[in-house]
């Protein structure tokens, strides 16, 4: 699913502070950030790559909602995507993946040690872009970045624990989320209505906003990672089930008795073969699990727009937002 056009003039602003905040600085450590942010090939050479833009862009979107010039939440959307960056080249090692976007991860291009340097790199020139900005509601906002972050190691802890346990709850696992993705998503809404100068009480309303919605964009991801299309995503649709993550359709199987036991005896060794991976696929099949999966990314949504009904804002602005809220939760890759 390519970016509405509608939401797509954001992205020059947004592609040209994060080239400034990463002008300078180690030579290598610049060089491979271009590649991570998908600037540039593994060699050097212009390309044409890199995610969505979703969370500068959302930082952009709540600042113009909150009466501002999407300009003035430039800081905050630059920092926010770094550190999305940054957490993304750490999980890719702890995770073990070998691609993103179709492209070898950092860790594969450099080797663990440097890729963890990287990825500091690029959170600490996250931090600089608020603490530089001078900005009124920059201390705002880098609170609200500093909490986000540390709710995503939490729950990057719990992801990576569950995988040694096969009685994960569901609401275990919505908790982790809420900490992995949504953390993150809220404080870019959160950070933009702050650079906004919204008040205290609106920042909240839309970082709850945003963090419902990231549940929604996690649930949705977890359906693309086992039923999505490989091509389209950029991803293997069989690599959370050879590490035996435990995503919500697992974590559902796992608690249903039409499939339980069998899951559980598959989920306690290495798959042998593409055979086992096809099994566990038919399992959470035969569990409920696709549709269950589907309908909770559905209300997670529903209750989203919920809470954007509440916020103090323009009619038309929120119409806008809710568009851009449909992108990130009904995405196809």
């Amino acid at each position: 699913m390519s970016l509405p056009p509608e939401f797509q003039g954001g992205l020059p602003l947004i592609e040209d502070a994060l080239r400034r905040a990463l002008a300078d600085g180690p030579a290598d450590l610049v060089r491979l950030s271009r590649y991570v942010m998908g600037w540039e090939d593994a060699d050097g050479r212009a390309a044409a790559g890199g995610g969505k833009r979703l969370r500068p862009l959302m930082c952009l979107e709540v600042a113009a909602a909150a009466g501002a010039q999407p300009e003035q939440a430039l800081p905050g959307a630059t920092a926010v995507e770094l550190v999305h960056n940054f957490s993304l080249v750490h999980d890719d090692i702890q995770d073990g993946d070998a691609l993103r976007h179709g492209r070898p991860t950092a860790w594969r291009i450099v080797g663990e040690p440097q890729a963890i340097n990287l990825g500091n790199f690029l959170y600490t020139r996250g931090l600089r872009q608020l603490a530089d900005s001078r900005l009124p509601g920059a201390p705002l906002a880098l609170a609200i970045l500093f909490e986000a972050v540390e709710r995503m190691v939490a729950g990057q802890w719990a992801d990576i624990a569950f995988e040694a346990r096969d009685d994960v709850t569901e609401q275990e696992y919505l908790a982790m989320v809420e900490g992995k993705t949504g953390a993150l998503l809220g404080a870019a809404a959160g950070i933009g209505a702050a650079l906004a100068g919204a008040p205290r009480e609106t920042v909240e309303r839309f970082r709850a906003w945003g963090e419902r919605l990231g549940l929604a964009f996690q649930v949705q991801d977890d359906y693309l990672g086992a039923w999505g299309d490989a091509a389209a995503t950029g991803k293997s649709t069989s690599s959370d089930i050879t590490r035996r993550k435990k995503t919500l359709p697992v974590v559902f199987a796992l608690a249903s008795g039409r499939s339980r036991d069998a899951l559980r005896t598959l989920y306690r060794d290495a798959p042998a073969s593409d055979g086992d991976t096809a099994r566990v696929l038919e399992l959470l099949e035969e569990s409920g699990a696709r549709e269950h999966t589907r309908a909770l990314a559905r209300r997670f949504s529903a209750e989203a727009d919920a809470l954007l009904t509440d916020i103090a804002i323009a009619e038309g602005a929120r119409e806008r937002l809710r568009a851009f809220a449909r992108f990130i939760a009904e995405r196809d890759r």
